[in-house]
């Protein structure tokens, strides 16, 4: 009997969705001609592209020429800190619990002589905005604050970021979004925002292709220099199967984002009544993004506990997987984690297309946890 598996990580990466599949194929296969060719094929593909960038922009409110096409979310944030126009020397502003393409690339900033500072976040993993307050002044360039939190589910309150930093300095702000875009309501505009990156293969599109949303007005400067692709802003030949299931994944994402909401509650809300029942389980982010769920357990490692869910068929996560190979503690010392619980840390994360069990999950983790509370030095 094969054993079942049961995917609970879809905040490190997702299934890619049969329809999105099926239009990558097509531009492999059939319409596989370069977009930057002068041939009657090739600008056929040069317009599908342009209607990709549409139909995400319309999604999102705003104007088709604000969107860059990037291979990554990572890539996105990279061009976001390291081509935003900056005074040299000048400071930058980044939460503790950035993912690790703003937090590495805030580090290279800081060896290339610009002042960084990290905003402390409070025990769910929302920035503290009087932290950031005390912080800001007329030497910052540029804040960057995740709009949910990649481990933990918080979501920050961009807008009200936003009218801080605008009120006390002249700062850009720039907001990792691939953890909320496809999974709630995103309308850059309203939320006040220079720039926003998202990805491509959170949201059930193949892994390879992301955005950049750059607010209308702002010039960004080049992260990839060559051919002139992307109007100049990231040359390259476009990864045409990947943007146009990009497109396709987005817009079959945020119609589901009820569905995605309805499953949460009813999944991550049993998850939540077994830890309430616990005195050695906590909830970090009770009310956050519908698809993240992060619990830290007090008598056994995080990594322990997803390799133990393994072999009941469940496979979860302990964090970003871009970090998972560094021994960092990092995100738990910025969420106050201490007392075991900082070693603890589990992500459960779903999408609103597969089916959950929680009584079956729950026991497994039950049984798993209280397998492995039996080897804890005392």
């Amino acid at each position: 009997m094969e054993k079942k598996t049961i995917y609970l990580d879809n905040a490190a990466t997702t299934k890619t969705l049969e329809a999105a599949v099926e239009v990558a194929l097509r531009y492999f296969d059939v319409e596989y001609f370069n977009p930057s060719a002068l041939y009657g094929k090739s600008i056929e593909v040069a317009r599908d592209i342009k209607k990709a960038r549409e139909d995400i922009a319309r999604e999102l409110g705003v104007e088709p020429d604000t969107l860059v096409f990037t291979s990554s979310g990572s890539e996105s944030d990279n061009q976001a800190l390291f081509c935003s126009h900056k005074k040299k020397g000048s400071k930058i502003l980044i939460s503790a619990t950035e993912h690790s393409a703003v937090y590495n690339s805030a580090m290279e900033l800081k060896q290339r002589g610009y002042e960084v500072e990290v905003v402390a976040v409070d025990e769910s993993g929302k920035v503290d905005l009087e932290d950031l307050e005390r912080k800001l002044d007329e030497r910052v360039s540029l804040v960057s604050a995740m709009h949910v939190n990649n481990v933990t589910g918080a979501i920050n309150d961009l807008k009200k970021i936003s009218e801080l930093v605008k009120s006390k300095s002249e700062a850009l702000l720039h907001s990792d979004g691939v953890q909320a875009f496809g999974k709630m309501k995103v309308k850059p505009k309203t939320l006040g925002v220079d720039f926003y990156s998202a990805s491509s293969h959170k949201i059930g599109a193949p892994k390879g292709s992301g955005f950049l949303y750059v607010k209308k007005g702002l010039s960004v400067a080049p992260l990839i220099y060559g051919g002139g692709q992307e109007r100049g802003l990231r040359s390259s030949t476009e990864n045409v199967p990947c943007i146009m299931a990009f497109a396709k994944a987005s817009g079959i994402a945020v119609k589901n984002i009820d569905a995605l909401n309805r499953k949460s509650e009813e999944f991550f809300g049993k998850i939540k009544e077994f830890a309430a029942e616990r005195n050695d389980v906590k909830v970090i982010c009770p009310s956050g993004a519908p698809h993240i769920l992060c619990l830290a357990f007090e008598k056994a490692r995080g990594e322990t506990l997803m390799h133990a869910l393994e072999e009941y068929g469940y496979i979860t996560g302990i964090g970003s997987a871009c970090s998972s190979k560094k021994k960092t503690a990092r995100i738990p010392e910025a969420l106050g984690l201490k007392n075991g619980y900082e070693e603890g840390m589990l992500r459960i994360s779903i999408n609103p297309y597969d089916d959950y069990d929680a009584e079956d999950f729950i026991a497994a983790l039950n049984e798993a946890y209280e397998t492995l509370k039996k080897y804890v030095r005392v």
